[in-house]
């Protein structure tokens, strides 16, 4: 038995749809006292090799065939016959060989099975990138921020959050927050869209990880007025919050984090600001500890890093040195770090940083840590991989 594949790709720019045909192929041999006996047992021992199944030889076969004297029109009848034996599962068939014998008629022959699968081409699929959900992680406690009750604060960080997250280029970043938007898409593709409108469905993906955030406090400071001119000064607002990242697999938490950063409230509501500045932060800990800043590339004393890191930023970078073992689990506790080099952003693009050496001697491929979190280098114990992001 032979088999064929033919892969026809028809990709229609609105629906996304590929279609794929597959054509098998297989051979029967067949005896019989005619020539249409003959044909006849040779395509049931075909269809039996492709799929099991077998045409059983019928009284109103033969005499439907016995009159047909012309070779053509012979196999356009075996070819009727075979197709409503089999549903029209099978598209063809051809005679490879003929023999009369002293008792009737050996036979070979082909016969040709099409099928065609259809399947959704979901745009944009990036299949290297780790698949991440932002969350509150709590209810939200009652605060207020600028005029704003704690629930709007909660809503609108996360969507900062997630902002921040699709520039990075890094992610799959996966929204929890439409199902009924969904449901009603979903029920309208069922109920009245084409047929291949239904193959956009079942392709939801699962996290990787889940990035859990909370507003703990929020405290705000009335300006004072000024004795002397009479004037009030600004405000101000500190806010403390605290996130994670859980690992969907195992439901572990591999970082986790809290802050507090105090804003002037200014003249001008500056809401949006203190947001993206909440959230920048919350994102950059989440890239640093998942995906390293790294040096990619070395070219006239400039360090090239594959994300986008602010202007100024100074970080010092390290090579991956020996394995360290816990003496007493015996687990693989950290990797030593190298001290390299010390760089400095001078410029940046939504998807590169470009960096001055300032002292040391840079190697591609060494991890880099922002200044200030130095510290924390191995903090949660990550091994660090091949792509420069931690295994977790």
């Amino acid at each position: 038995m032979r088999f064929f594949i033919i892969f026809l790709f028809c990709v229609f720019a609105n629906a996304g749809v590929v279609t794929k045909s597959y054509t098998s192929k297989a051979t029967g041999e067949g005896y019989g006292a005619t020539y249409e006996a003959a044909v006849d047992k040779a395509l049931a021992e075909a269809v039996l090799k492709l799929n099991g199944a077998k045409i059983q030889t019928s009284t109103s076969v033969k005499s439907d065939l016995s009159s047909v004297n012309n070779e053509n029109e012979l196999y356009k009848r075996f070819n009727q016959q075979i197709s409503k034996a089999t549903n029209g599962r099978f598209s063809a068939f051809e005679v490879l060989s003929k023999e009369q014998t002293s008792d009737g008629f050996k036979v070979v022959v082909e016969i040709k099975k099409t099928s065609t699968v259809k399947s959704y081409k979901v745009p944009g699929m990036q299949t290297n990138r780790r698949k991440i959900v932002v969350a509150p992680a709590l209810e939200p406690n009652t605060f207020s921020l600028l005029g704003r009750d704690s629930e709007q604060v909660t809503r609108d960080l996360r969507f900062k959050i997630e902002s921040n997250i699709s520039k990075t280029r890094k992610f799959q970043l996966l929204d929890r927050h439409a199902a009924s938007a969904f449901e009603d898409e979903k029920e309208i593709i069922l109920g009245e869209g084409g047929k291949d409108e239904a193959l956009k469905l079942g392709h939801t993906l699962g996290t990787d990880y889940f990035l859990l955030y909370a507003i703990n406090d929020v405290s705000n400071e009335e300006g004072k007025v000024s004795k002397i001119t009479g004037t009030k000064s600004n405000g101000k607002s500190k806010i403390t919050l605290s996130h994670q990242i859980i690992v969907l697999a195992t439901r572990e938490i591999k970082l986790s984090n809290s802050f507090t950063m105090e804003f002037a409230n200014k003249a001008s509501d500056n809401y949006q600001e203190i947001l993206d500045a909440l959230a920048k932060q919350i994102v950059t800990k989440t890239l640093s500890a998942i995906y390293p800043p790294k040096i990619e590339k070395l070219s006239n004393n400039q360090a090239v890093l594959a994300q986008s890191i602010d202007v100024g930023t100074t970080l010092d970078c390290y090579k991956k040195g020996d394995k360290i073992y816990d003496s007493y689990t015996k687990e693989l506790n950290s990797y030593e770090e190298i001290y390299s080099s010390t760089i400095q952003v001078t410029h940046s693009t939504e998807k590169s940083s470009y960096a001055k050496i300032l002292k040391g001697t840079a190697n591609v491929g060494d991890i880099c840590r922002y200044k200030q979190e130095q510290s924390e280098a191995y903090e949660d114990n990550l091994e660090v991989d091949s792509k420069g992001g931690f295994i977790f």
